[in-house]
C-alpha cells in the first residue's frame, strides 16, 4: 500500500542526479517500448526522498508501445527490501514514447493514492521532458508535483 501521503496535500518528490540518469538511460535503451522501475527511499509528510533506482521488466506481453506492467514478485521482493532497509518504494517511473509526460487515462484508472507517479516523455529515442504526478484520494485526476534534484 502506498505509504507518501495523501495526494490532496502538497507534495514534492526529491531525486539523485544518478536516479534521474538511471531513468533517462533506461527510458532511452527501452524505446520505442515502455519502461518501468521503482525509487525507493523515504516518504514523507510533504516530501519523499529517493534513495535508489530500480529498474524494472516490462513484462507486459501486448502493446508494450503504449503499456507497462512491473511484475508482482519483483515488486513484493523490492517492497520487501526496501522494508528491511527502514524505506519505502515512493515512486513508479515509466516512460511514454512519443506521446508527452502527462498521465493517460490508463494511468489513472491503474494507479494508487499516495504514490509520485513519474513520467518521462521519450521522441524519437531521447529523452525530451519528465514531470511527477500524485493521484488524488478520490481517484479523479492527477495533479502535478515538483521534481526536486
Amino acid at each position: 500500500m502506498p505509504v507518501c501521503g495523501k495526494a490532496e496535500q502538497a507534495m514534492s518528490i526529491r531525486i539523485t542526479p544518478k536516479i534521474r540518469e538511471a531513468m533517462w538511460q533506461q527510458a532511452k535503451l527501452a524505446y520505442p517500448f515502455e519502461c518501468c522501475g521503482l525509487i525507493v527511499g523515504k516518504a514523507g509528510k510533504t516530501r519523499a526522498e529517493g534513495h535508489y533506482y530500480v529498474p524494472c521488466d516490462n513484462s507486459r506481453d501486448l502493446n508494450r508501445e503504449r503499456r507497462f506492467l512491473i511484475d508482482p514478485l519483483l515488486y513484493q521482493n523490492v517492497e520487501d527490501r526496501a522494508e528491511r532497509e527502514g524505506l519505502d518504494i515512493v515512486s513508479v517511473v515509466h516512460s511514454h514514447p512519443d506521446h508527452p509526460d502527462q498521465p493517460s487515462e490508463f494511468d489513472r484508472t491503474h494507479a494508487w493514492p499516495g504514490f509520485s507517479y513519474i513520467i518521462i516523455a521519450v521522441e524519437k529515442g531521447e529523452v525530451v521532458s519528465y514531470r511527477s504526478w500524485q493521484l488524488m484520494e478520490n481517484r479523479e485526476r492527477f495533479t502535478e508535483e515538483p521534481i526536486l534534484l
